[in-house]
């Protein structure tokens, strides 16, 4: 008897370590804030220098996932950040700091940083800045807060890793995008276009992490523009996918899950619009509205998966990652569709990326999509000229037809855009993650798919695209797509062959993990600028005020609920307590004679929007804080709070708060 005690015991003791033992993966997931300056830098996307921030719709973050494969150890961590684009730049330091403080076996091919790819984020955080369209500024303070944010991030994600289960799941994304290129699309062969149900992929796959039978978060991959929030905003804002991350996790708050973690990563958007009506407008009554409907439908999407069962991921982990020079590389007869060797090109902005996506808005008003090399014009050919300089003959004959524009990759002393860019692919159990530099429209992921699933057979199951991820470096499209010479085209940098140039290569890597065979060593690196960059400070930092204590348009002593609530108080400008202000604006309710914060600039409910005016001579600095309550929000009382930093003529930096009155929320209203 006292035997058969011991051995129940024994199992019971026992069965913690077994599980961990056979636990194929141990993960955890994390998130830090990476706001860049709220006021006067110029958003990265649009290209337009008018577009500069005057305040926060909601703030920016970083979202991270690390696993290790607890039989070979290997480590993979993803990252998804609300900014348009990562540089390599980001990727470098951070994956010198991941080896240095954390753990030797992080490097290039298993730290992967994807961005969301919003257009209303502040930039200045590419070292090739000095000719680019997208910002002309490098601001190594906003800079260091994204690469910390995101090393931050991934650093307490691998501190709390636990054993854990990875689930895989897909659900149908309803109504959240376009393809705003169809006469492009349409280009492709029919015999091809015909084995497909749509234009556009709308399947969204998604991977959920869970401990201890809980979920703490997942990251999905689903292809669609941020650009509900168009070029006429000026708030700062991660747009529907980070909309669709705070609908997500505010739904696990609920649920007592208060370090949720759900990143809704980016993928093969290229051609892919979330503004359904194909003129710049979503389905909203405003550009916000459109945002949190198109967040929306993810979110839900992402719920669906999240409630079923799931398919468990029970291989390990493996990757290979490579740089290639995209200005000179060649593609085998194999590959290349002509029946012999091919090379893709220096990169080359064409006529039509000066154009613009038209159902975007579209660009320069000397320019519309579809302008080809028969289609050049002596007069812009002559300011392209003085702008940047000619491009040779022997890379206009490679990036025909398109229309060069600017010849990036010829400039000196070293090229305006990098040309070696960083390529990869990952392994977890059965799901496959291709991973690239550009926006690749629908049919180019699906070859580069194809190309993959071909080698790798019942090796994977799943196949996903990570777009946007470890640099930036424009669009793929299919070579038939090329011809036309749309946006997207002519934003294809390297020329027509780069979609056949990928999928050479994708073979490639796909038959060493398929064979274990090691990474080919690498020969060539990107170019390190460090030493070349001029950073700016970050603009109206040092302004010297008075300290900000006047509310100047008080908010009213009553609101039902669904409108909207707003007060005006003094401020000093944002940029001064950049980075250390947390948020500038907080709803905060009253519990029991205690004020606790319920809302803040994070929300995307809230708006705090700054002005500078001149009045009868003098300088007034304010800031509107906005709330837009809903049926759902609790009757109580409220109040509005700004919190700030401002420079005294001392030069002392001091906190300042001002706390709007209070005012109650009724139970009419929606």
């Amino acid at each position: 008897m006292k035997f058969r005690i011991f051995l129940i015991v024994l199992f019971c003791f026992s069965l913690p370590l077994l599980s961990e033992e056979r636990s194929v993966y141990s993960a955890a997931m994390a998130k830090k804030d990476i706001t860049g300056p709220s006021v006067g830098v110029m958003f990265w996307g649009f290209a337009r220098e008018d577009q500069t921030g005057v305040g926060i719709h909601t703030r920016q973050f970083a979202r991270s996932l690390v696993i290790r494969d607890q039989s070979s150890k290997k480590l993979l961590a993803y990252v998804t950040a609300e900014v348009g684009g990562i540089p390599f730049e980001i990727q470098r330091d951070v994956v010198k700091r991941l080896q240095s403080e954390l753990d030797p076996g992080f490097n290039y091919g298993n730290v992967l940083i994807n961005a969301s790819h919003t257009h209303s984020g502040p930039a200045g955080h590419f070292h090739y800045s000095e000719v680019s369209f997208y910002s002309k500024d490098f601001y190594s303070e906003s800079y260091a807060v994204l690469r910390d944010g995101i090393f931050e991030s991934i650093k307490e994600a691998y501190l709390k890793m636990k054993p854990a289960e990875l689930t895989v799941g897909k659900a149908m994304v309803s109504e959240a995008g376009v393809n705003r290129s169809l006469s492009a699309y349409l280009a492709n062969p029919e015999s091809e276009r015909k084995t497909y149900s749509d234009n556009i992929d709308r399947e969204m796959l998604q991977l959920t992490v869970v401990v201890s039978g809980v979920p703490v978060g997942f990251v999905n991959w689903y292809g669609v523009h941020p650009t509900n929030i168009t070029f006429d905003n000026r708030l700062i804002s991660s747009d529907n996918k980070g909309i669709a991350s705070l609908l997500a996790e505010s739904e696990a708050k609920k649920q007592g899950l208060t370090d949720f973690v759900a990143i809704f990563a980016q993928a093969n958007e290229g051609d892919v619009s979330p503004n359904l009506n194909l003129n710049n407008t979503g389905p909203g009554k405003d550009i916000y509205d459109s945002s949190f409907i198109i967040g929306k439908r993810q979110f839900i999407a992402s719920q669906q998966i999240l409630k079923s069962e799931g398919k468990r991921l029970s291989g390990g982990i493996s990757f290979t990652q490579r740089f290639i020079d995209m200005s000179k590389h060649p593609v085998s007869s194999e590959f290349s569709g002509t029946g012999k060797t091919e090379t893709t090109c220096p990169s080359a902005y064409g006529y039509s990326f000066a154009a613009g996506s038209t159902e975007e808005g579209g660009g320069h008003w000397l320019f519309h999509e579809g302008m080809t090399s028969k289609n050049r014009r002596f007069y812009i050919d002559w300011i392209a000229k003085f702008m940047l300089q000619s491009p040779s003959d022997e890379l206009r004959a490679c990036q025909n037809p398109k229309a060069v524009l600017f010849p990036m990759g010829e400039t000196k002393p070293i090229p305006s855009l990098p040309q070696i860019l960083p390529y990869g692919l990952t392994l977890i159990g059965d799901l496959t993650i291709l991973v690239l530099p550009h926006e690749v429209t629908t049919m180019s992921s699906r070859r580069l798919k194809k190309e993959v699933q071909s080698v790798l057979k019942d090796k994977t199951t799943e196949i996903v695209l990570s777009g946007l991820t470890n640099d930036f470096s424009g669009y793929i499209t299919t070579p038939e797509e090329y011809s036309t010479q749309n946006y997207e085209g002519g934003h294809t940098l390297h020329g027509p062959q780069s979609l056949n140039a990928l999928r050479q290569e994708f073979h490639k890597m796909a038959a060493e993990l398929k064979e274990g065979r090691s990474a080919t060593p690498q020969t060539i690196m990107p170019l390190d600028l460090s030493d070349r960059i001029h950073p700016l400070k970050i603009p109206s930092s040092d302004v010297v005020s008075t300290k900000p204590q006047s509310v100047i348009q008080p908010s009213s002593e009553s609101y039902q609920r669904g409108e909207v609530v707003s007060c005006r108080v003094a401020s000093a400008n944002p940029n001064v307590g950049y980075p250390k202000v947390t948020s500038y604006l907080w709803v905060e309710g009253l519990e029991k004679s205690t004020w606790k914060p319920v809302r803040s600039d994070a929300d995307f409910d809230t708006k705090f929007i700054y002005q500078k005016r001149g009045l009868w001579g003098r300088t007034e600095e304010s800031v509107d804080l906005i709330w837009e309550t809903s049926f759902d929000t609790k009757p109580g009382e409220y109040r509005l709070v700004h919190e700030g930093v401002y420079l005294s003529a001392d030069g002392v930096k001091s906190n300042y708060r001002i706390e709007c009155p209070s005012f109650r929320i009724t139970e009419g209203g929606i």
